[in-house]
């Protein structure tokens, strides 16, 4: 009986002790919350872009909400992607109703990052910063906060799953994500997720409740360093494509000896970007700074195990010398590769033209822009199996080819029917060769090819792949383009930088 009395004792013992220690980390949990009200604010967006079709037209007012999390007294930091057309920004913090302006301070699409600044004189007091960490803990459970629109702080639980380099859903590049699984809600743009007490990334993309995306604190904290500087240089850019070299019979075609397993064969060379002007297609890349690739391109990274090599590329500053050991033509060779990046209006075919009007010219109704694949995407859900083949052609094989004779590629998108192009209504989709016999590298020699043979009575445009070529009356040119300018309701006729 007495054995039964000390057992049930040391049982209640240990329900108390196991309750306190409940309370304990829930009031922990609650003054982290608390904590955080001061650093986190909530983010209220309106923008609008313009339509892709029709350029001279805006898309309608959209309206976007998010969150951004403190890294200076009147800083945030916030995913770029949400602030893709900005053109009003208002901030949100924890006990003042008021709306609080804000300007954007840095953006990089590139590493899908913004530094927003608010508006000092007009918050009660300031944000008190947060201090990333790198800290990465497979099955790790996470804390995410948030502020609601009404000033609530909210939090939610989730698990470390994964790291990974995934493509950016904004840009050409991959990015570093920690993957977060089992949320306890969807997760917003930009909530912050901590392990304890230690922030450790912001959210960038959601699956619903079943995966998040983190941008992890490598990133930010390296962001950060960057915006410091006045002329904020950008990351590098991968200047090759790869392809996994898993197939014995290439790497003997290669000259490799059969105990060589490591390597990523490089298939496409680009004329912009890091090793553009020091790689060959054929090259295997063996190692990068001493990291050596396996046969998918990944090396061994400490804390997140095997990633893609872009992240070796990536997180340098631009004007490093990149070391890479390659196979090339039999033998082993090592170059001195210097980092470089490149602005997205280098490319052939623009990733995107963010904050910005397409560049077009109406001509007797004839349409001519220059093909982004923010245009293509304007085909809608699975857009790459709809558009034009020859059009995904550039934008797949050659948007990172740029040369000093092909800045851009033209095209003709469409015809607004009238009288003065009455047989060519039908006609879309084409590339633009010649207009006046001037070969056309970038849209604005459209209009130094308009002043060319001014005795001439035509204007004639040709076109790749055997399309039928345009004669325009320019006789008829002015009354008619007054008239296709009133009847589709275009202020503006051409918009073309010089």
């Amino acid at each position: 009986m007495r054995r039964i009395l000390s057992i049930n004792r040391f049982a209640l013992i240990y329900l108390v002790v196991l309750s306190m220690t409940g309370i304990s980390a829930r009031a922990g949990e609650d003054q982290t919350r608390e904590a955080m009200k001061g650093s986190i604010v909530y983010l209220e967006i309106s923008s609008y872009g313009y339509d892709q079709l029709r350029p001279w037209k805006n898309t309608d007012v959209q309206q976007r909400d998010g969150v951004g999390c403190a890294t200076g007294a009147y800083q945030v930091i916030t995913p770029a992607w949400n602030l893709i057309d900005a053109k009003l920004i208002k901030a949100k913090v924890s006990g003042q109703n008021e709306y609080i302006p804000v300007k954007i301070k840095t953006i990089d699409y590139e590493i899908d990052l913004a530094l927003l600044e608010l508006e000092p004189n007009t918050m009660k007091k300031p944000l008190k910063p947060v201090r990333f960490a790198d800290k990465f803990q497979r099955g790790a459970k996470l804390n995410y906060y948030w502020l609601n629109p009404v000033g609530e702080m909210t939090t939610g639980q989730g698990y470390m799953d994964r790291a990974e380099l995934q493509h950016s859903t904004v840009s050409y590049t991959y990015l570093l994500n920690m993957v977060v699984t089992n949320t306890s809600q969807e997760t917003s743009i930009g909530q912050l997720y901590c392990d304890g007490l230690t922030p450790i990334g912001i959210a960038c993309w959601s699956e619903g409740t079943r995966e998040t995306g983190l941008i992890p604190a490598v990133t930010i904290n390296d962001f950060l360093a960057r915006a410091k500087d006045a002329n904020y240089p950008g990351i590098p850019a991968v200047g090759f494509a790869t392809e996994d070299l898993l197939d014995p019979a290439m790497r003997t075609y290669l000259k490799m000896p059969a105990t060589m397993k490591n390597g990523v064969q490089v298939t496409n060379v680009y004329t912009i970007g890091t090793g553009s002007e020091s790689l060959k297609a054929g090259d295997v890349i063996l190692r990068i700074d001493g990291k050596e690739l396996d046969a998918y391109g990944k090396f061994l990274y400490p804390a997140y195990d095997r990633i893609l090599f872009h992240h070796l590329i990536t997180s340098h500053k631009i004007g490093d010398d990149i070391v890479f050991d390659i196979w090339r033509d039999g033998s082993k060779q090592q170059l001195h590769v210097q980092a470089k990046n490149f602005d997205v209006g280098q490319m052939l075919v623009p990733y995107y033209e963010y904050g910005h009007q397409p560049e077009y010219v109406v001509t007797g109704g004839f349409v001519f822009q220059k093909l982004t694949r923010s245009y293509l995407a304007n085909w809608g859900k699975d857009w790459d199996g709809k558009v034009a083949p020859h059009l995904l052609h550039y934008l797949r094989d050659m948007a990172f080819k740029p040369t000093a004779q092909r800045r851009e590629i033209v095209i003709l998108s469409y015809c607004l029917p009238a009288q003065i192009n009455l047989g060519y209504t039908d006609l879309g989709q084409m590339v633009v060769s010649k207009f006046n016999g001037m070969p056309i590298s970038r849209i604005s020699d459209i209009i130094k090819a308009q002043k060319l043979n001014p005795g001439a009575k035509y204007d004639v445009v040709e076109f790749e792949m055997d399309n039928p070529t345009v004669v325009i009356p320019r006789q008829q040119l002015p009354q008619a383009d007054a008239m296709i300018a009133t009847s589709y309701g275009i202020r503006k006729l051409v918009n073309v930088n010089p």
